[in-house]
């Protein structure tokens, strides 16, 4: 039977089509960010679309959690955190310093004297440490949402896997597979614990962060990530089979064509986390190591990160100097839609001009898938 190992000893451990996932992948976050940027909020889309915004990241996620398990199995942990401290924090350091001393200076509705001296500037700096700020004085004030980098809401998630692969590495999971596989087990379980209400509101501190954990759209990371690690230490025994392969697709199809995200019966995540994300790790794994044609380009270095990282506030600058009013377009062209709230078509607020002023009243910030 050939295998996940099998397939990626073959090709002497290198894994060209990971290089491309990773393109595919940070641009497909640009472009659903473009909706958000241009509409301040993220309105919900019927079907693939809707999918995507659950299925982009968590893939990306999947993909780091099978990828850095081979590095933590091969050195020693303080060279792995290093390696991960190296990965991560200086393209985001360079970010949030050119998006406070550059961007802010050039794109604030306020005296350079005062943006200078207000301490959010400052603040601002906080997020290379996974502290999350989101915005900056007087920066994007007149853009549909002043969010200056919406795509940072991801970093302290990142952190917390990478803490949590370092618990793998000091209480000998990662020799324990299938331990791996129950955590993210868990994950789910309690997902749908406390998505059902069985436990009370969300009012403690304690059931809030457990409601953002494991019910929210930030417990797919972690089932991705887990279940990344588990492909991984499987690898072996994971079989590379063009039917399951056919199957996986077939999963995650059928899931945007009934519009699965749109489950009011269960906790949508927790749902989502059980039936779709399995074979979407396991359809991204299987691409990954498959050789897959990588534009030469592209086999010089790994460009997602900055894809990923720099490609909200760039398309903010596009939006402030050609602006964009009252139209779910995105940046790359999505298709013109009305928003959905619980499932009733929202009414269009170009048609009332009372509806149109209360964006300008409402809060800016919106949540960043």
């Amino acid at each position: 039977m050939q295998t996940v190992g099998s397939v990626l000893d073959r090709r002497g451990g290198l894994a060209p089509g990971f290089d491309l996932l990773r393109i595919v992948l940070a641009v497909s976050v640009v472009v659903w960010h473009g909706r958000a940027i241009v509409n301040n909020e993220i309105t919900r889309v019927d079907g693939f679309f809707e999918l995507g915004s659950y299925g982009i990241i968590a893939a990306f996620f999947g993909l780091s959690g099978f990828l850095i398990t081979g590095s933590a199995l091969r050195l020693r942990l303080r060279d792995f955190l290093l390696n991960r401290a190296l990965r991560i924090i200086p393209a985001l350091a360079v970010e949030i310093v050119l998006s406070a001393v550059v961007l802010g200076p050039l794109f604030t509705d306020l005296p350079l004297s005062n943006y200078a001296t207000d301490p959010q500037t400052y603040r601002y700096l906080a997020n290379i440490l996974g502290l999350i700020i989101y915005t900056l004085p007087g920066v994007f004030a007149h853009n549909p949402t002043d969010v200056v980098n919406g795509s940072l809401w991801t970093i302290p998630h990142e952190i917390v896997c990478y803490g949590l692969m370092s618990a793998c590495v000091l209480t000998g999971l990662l020799r324990r597979p299938a331990l791996v596989l129950g955590a993210a087990a868990v994950v789910i379980g309690l997902g749908f614990v406390f998505g059902s209400g069985a436990l009370g509101d969300p009012v403690t501190l304690t059931a809030r962060l457990a409601d953002k954990l494991f019910v929210d759209k930030a417990s797919r990371l972690y089932v991705a990530f887990l279940l990344g690690i588990a492909a991984y230490l499987y690898r072996y025994r994971l079989p590379y089979d063009l039917r399951l392969i056919g199957l996986a697709a077939a999963i995650v199809f059928a899931a945007g064509a009934f519009d699965l995200t749109a489950v009011t019966a269960v906790p949508v995540h927790p749902f989502l986390n059980l039936v779709v994300l399995p074979s979407l790790i396991y359809l991204t794994v299987c691409l990954g190591v498959t050789d897959l044609w990588v534009p030469a380009l592209l086999k010089r270095g790994d460009y997602s990160y900055g894809i990923y990282l720099y490609g909200w506030p760039i398309q903010q600058a596009l939006v402030a100097l050609v602006p964009v009013r009252n139209t779910t377009a995105s940046l790359a062209g999505a298709a013109l839609h009305r928003p959905v709230r619980d499932g009733v078509l929202a009414p269009d607020r170009t048609a009332d001009p009372r509806l149109a002023a209360s964006l300008l009243v409402r809060g800016r910030a919106s949540s960043a898938e």
